[in-house]
């Protein structure tokens, strides 16, 4: 009876201590009715997808260069933020599965334009004034990241840094296909 009383008390202070809207947040990071979806059984919450469509508007303002969105680049800005969970819960894992993987020093390739990609290759921000890519560019763009204080530089290169990398996995995925 005595531990009773005193899980009873300790509750009662918990509940005076602790704000009630984050327990209620606690909750709702728990409960699976916040899922926005499910892709190979990894549940994707409200968070973590508002989360991704965030990043992905702030990638579209630095790319249009304009924060206002219309209806249809909203809804393009959600189906990238789709996308990329698809590209890093089922594609991705499944490609490694089967043995494909872009390492670091392939990375580094795609980068210095050894390897072409139409992500380093065809943005306007790395070729130089014929249109042709430009090594020296990337590297002016890489210099100048730690001098952005807003950080909009750094979330704009791991995103053209990410999309690279999947989009090198989709390329040796269909090579498996067309060989």
């Amino acid at each position: 009876f005595g531990i009773l009383i005193t899980v009873l008390i300790a509750v009662a202070l918990l509940s005076f201590i602790i704000d009630p809207n984050t327990l209620q947040s606690v909750s709702a990071s728990m409960s699976s009715k916040y899922d926005v979806g499910e892709i190979d059984g990894k549940s994707i919450s409200y968070t973590d997808f508002q989360a991704e469509v965030d990043e992905f508007t702030a990638i579209n303002e630095i790319l249009t260069g304009s924060s206002v969105q219309n209806e249809q680049q909203q809804a393009s800005v959600r189906n990238a933020a789709w996308q990329s969970f698809i590209d890093q819960y089922l594609f991705i894992k499944n490609a490694e599965k089967a043995g494909i993987n872009v390492g670091e020093e392939e990375m580094l390739a795609i980068i210095s334009g050894e390897i072409e990609s139409p992500v380093f290759s065809q943005n306007p921000m790395f070729l130089d004034e014929n249109g042709n890519f430009s090594k020296e560019a990337v590297v002016s763009f890489v210099e100048q990241i730690d001098l952005d204080p807003s950080g909009r530089a750094k979330l704009y290169w791991d995103y053209i840094e990410n999309a690279a990398r999947t989009q090198q996995y989709y390329s040796k995925y269909m090579g498996l296909f067309t060989n």
